[in-house]
């Protein structure tokens, strides 16, 4: 069987391949995937702070309403006339005011953890937008520098696809059809010789049965690593 165009069309394609790989594995493109990442990370951060901050704010009227009762009724025991109280009014009202008294600390207590609580989720958005800020200038400076290199390649890229496409007319169909799913495989190269009676591909030595195979119809199969094996 005559291999020479199906073997010349592997040598044009393995530029094509190059390209690919080179657009594919792009460091810039790796890059703005990875702060696309992390802008969708710190969207979804930020919203979740917004909602802790709008709880904790919650938290601190509720006790804010509280404080303001407990300090009003302070003052209501405060002004009352302890002379016209007898020994044991004057005793109750005392034991209110310091229940009254320690709740107020209590409740100040609450607020002052409240408060740092709502700092510490402030900071951590100020944090998170910087990084949301951070990632999107740096995005776009990389998807821009990938874009640019992709676009070098591109006249490069059609060329090379328009030789194949007129190349691929001359060769047998169903090996074309099987260079082409092997292809898509992400197979390369596809076409390999016979080397000490082993696969060129994976090298992995192939069954005598195999080997009387491929002397027959001039190319076989690998059963590793499915590459066209033929013999030069």
């Amino acid at each position: 069987m005559d291999l020479s165009k199906i073997l010349e069309y592997q040598k044009l394609d393995s530029q094509l391949v190059k390209i690919e790989r080179q657009i594919k594995n792009n460091e810039n493109k790796k890059t703005a995937n990875k702060m696309h990442d992390n802008m969708k990370d710190a969207q979804n951060k930020s919203i979740t702070l917004e909602e802790k901050a709008g709880q904790l704010l919650s938290e601190i009227a509720k006790v804010k309403k509280q404080f303001k009762v407990q300090q009003d009724k302070i003052k209501e025991f405060t002004s009352k006339d302890l002379a016209s109280l007898s020994k044991e009014e004057v005793e109750k009202v005392s034991l209110l005011k310091d229940k009254l008294s320690q709740n107020l600390n209590i409740l100040e207590r609450n607020l002052t953890a409240l408060a740092e609580s709502v700092n510490a989720v402030l900071s951590s958005f100020n944090k998170t937008i910087k990084l949301f800020n951070d990632s999107k200038a740096q995005f776009s400076k990389s998807k821009n520098a990938y874009e640019s290199e992709v676009k070098q390649v591109e006249v490069e890229q059609k060329t090379l696809q328009e030789k194949l496409l007129a190349l691929s007319k001359d060769i047998d169909t169903k090996l074309m059809d099987a260079y082409n799913k092997r292809r898509k495989e992400n197979i390369f190269p596809i076409v390999v010789p016979i080397i000490n009676n082993s696969c060129g591909g994976c090298h992995i030595e192939l069954p005598y049965a195999n080997i009387s195979k491929l002397e027959d119809k001039g190319i076989l199969t690998c059963e590793h690593c499915h590459r066209i094996i033929y013999k030069q």
